[in-house]
Order: structure tokens, then sequence, then C-alpha cells
């Protein structure tokens, strides 16, 4: 079934419930044919919830029964340890371009190298990005400092976001701010993320930011009051660099990150 990751990384408190063994859309469901619920097509699970549920926790693909295209096989952390349990594997990608924030897949329901049942450094997309409709979100970037709002992923900064109520295609196409000071919060500080010291903004679909800042989920900087100039990107799904995920300086930070493509992971639940 897979290598199961270890803990690393350190717990919030204002995020308790990205380990609370009730989160998740899935549950119910599956029975039938004597076999455990997820292993095989003929008995799908409805998420890695109801896996993680059914007492299993071993890291791998698992059969899961999806909206519009039935029974897919996805890859699935249900251990209580990865961050509550019950994540499946939405969408990653390497240190490139193949995502960037005017890609169709984003937008679309393709998938891109679905056979690809990993956490391996890679890019692949889902049709859990496309039709899961998910509670919880969460994202993983395995080549930044350890830390950020979950714990036991096995290394990188993480971002969790509870009560999403809809599709991941839904949700990065649709602008929705989480908060309007991330370097006071523990999405951004510590992360290796750049930033700006005037206006800032963390959340889905970034699109106001002027200098084609936009971004599919991340951070709106400036060094003015407002935005409209802004000269550091960062996060997932990026206009102005191009890339599927990163951190790129070009005036005026206050802050020096990485300053580079990066990777990043998301995960639904």
């Amino acid at each position: 079934m897979g290598t199961k990751f270890g803990m690393s990384g350190r717990s919030n408190p204002l995020t308790a419930g990205v380990g609370g063994m009730g989160s998740g859309a899935g549950g119910g469901g599956g029975g039938g044919g004597g076999s455990t619920v997820g292993q095989t097509s003929s008995n799908p699970a409805s998420s890695a919830v109801q896996i993680r549920d059914s007492g299993q926790s071993a890291a791998g693909q698992y059969w899961i029964s999806l909206p519009s295209v039935g029974t897919q096989q996805i890859y699935c952390e249900p251990s209580s340890s990865f961050a509550g349990g019950g994540w499946m594997l939405a969408w990653k990608c390497t240190r490139g371009s193949r995502f960037p924030f005017d890609s169709n897949y984003w937008t679309s329901t393709n998938t891109y190298r679905e056979t690809d049942m990993s956490r391996s450094d890679s890019d692949a997309k889902y049709h859990t990005y496309n039709y899961y409709s998910c509670s919880d979100v969460l994202a993983i970037f395995p080549d930044l400092n350890n830390g950020g709002q979950a714990s036991g992923y096995g290394g990188g900064w993480s971002w969790y976001q509870p009560n999403i109520n809809m599709t991941m295609r839904s949700r990065l196409q649709s602008q929705y701010q989480i908060s309007g000071n991330p370097r006071g919060q523990n999405m951004w500080q510590g992360s290796g993320f750049s930033s700006q010291g005037g206006h800032q903004w963390y959340g889905f679909y970034y699109t106001f930011g002027g200098h084609s800042t936009n971004t599919r989920w991340g951070f709106g900087w400036n060094n003015e009051g407002g935005p409209g100039s802004n000269d550091v990107i960062s996060g997932i799904g990026l206009q102005r660099s191009g890339t599927s995920a990163g951190d790129h300086i070009y005036c005026c930070q206050n802050y020096t990150g990485v300053n580079r493509t990066i990777r990043a992971e998301i995960w639904v639940r």
C-alpha cells in the first residue's frame, strides 16, 4: 500500500480542527463483497475519511467512488498521524511551469498523469481536484521550511483551510480572502515566502494586484497601502512568473524569502 510518512512539522492551536477525527466530507457507504472498503473496485470507499474510520492507516492507492467519473484509484493518506488523516491527493507540482495561473488545468476537468500514485517530485492532477466536494483542503510545500498550519506529513510548510464545501476546481476560480494580515499569522511566519511591507492579502484566487500578479492560492503583497502595483508573488498557480508554485520578487520587498520555484501538493478531505 505504500510508505507511511512520519511525523514532523508543528501543530498550531488556531487550526486544531485539522487533527479532528470527525473532519471531512466522506463517510458512510461501502460494503458488501467481503473485502475491506477501498481495497477493491467492487467495494470502493466514498472518501479517505471512510478508509481512516474503517481502521486502515497505510498510505497508498485506494479505490474511491467519485461523483461524475465513478470509481477511481486515488492516492490517500488515511492515518490520523498525517494532519488528522482522511486525505486524498488532488494535485501536485514539481519546480516548474506546468500549472501557471492561466493554465486550463485549473478550470477544466482534464487530468495530468493521473496514474502517478505517489508523493514523488513530479506534476500531476487528479479527478479529486475536479469532482470531490471537500470540507477541508491542505497544501504542503515539501521544499520549504518545516511548520505552518498542520503536522505529521513528513516535512515542509503547510496551509490548512476548513469549510471549503465545494470542489477545488470551483474554489480556485472564486475569490475568497482568508486573511488581511498574513505577516502576523501562521500561514506566512517562518515559511520562507517573501513579502512586502504595505498591502497584504492571503486566500484563494487573488486577481486585483496589478502587474499580472494573479494567484490561484496564496498571497497578495505591495509596498504601498493598497493593491495595484504588486511586486512580489507567492503561492500556487502564479501568473507573472508563469510557474506552478513559487516565491518571486520583482521589486521592493521588505522580507526576502526563497525567491524561486517551489514544489507543492494539494490534498482534499
